[in-house]
């Protein structure tokens, strides 16, 4: 088990011990205390996996592309449940996160797909090669 804070949607901060890898819809959590307890993934922020549970709050992180232009496009790979894969570029926007599919853009200049709406829901992985 690796020390952990969870972080609840409503604000709300509880410090104790949890398992990375079986982090599926809930997590199996261990208070401080000893008390075991399972909290739904949809309840949480985050679960930020820390090195001690004191923190330093006037720590302030060190932002390595802070000052870097956001790129406008993603040069991505995907592959289907199907086991189809494309490449090309997508749009890097919040919709990539919030819609149920979004637009790709082949690299192959001799496919005939001139763009791909991409259902996220049959995607299988999707990979980022680089920026563009």
């Amino acid at each position: 088990m690796r020390k952990v804070v969870l972080r609840g949607r409503d604000g709300k901060t509880t410090n104790g011990f949890a398992y990375p890898a079986e982090l599926k819809d809930k997590v199996k959590f261990l208070s401080r205390e000893g008390k075991q307890s399972e909290i739904p993934l949809a309840d949480l922020k985050a679960v930020f996996f820390v090195r001690d549970f004191q923190g330093d709050p006037e720590y302030s992180p060190i932002a390595f592309l802070g000052k870097t232009p956001v790129a406008e496009k993603l040069w991505v790979r995907i592959r289907f449940a199907d086991g189809e894969t494309l490449e090309g570029k997508v749009q890097n926007s919040a919709d990539l996160l919030t819609q149920a599919g979004f637009y790709l853009w082949p690299s192959d200049p001799g496919t005939n797909n001139e763009s791909v709406f991409v259902v996220k829901s049959s995607v299988r992985t999707f990979t980022v090669l680089a920026t563009c």
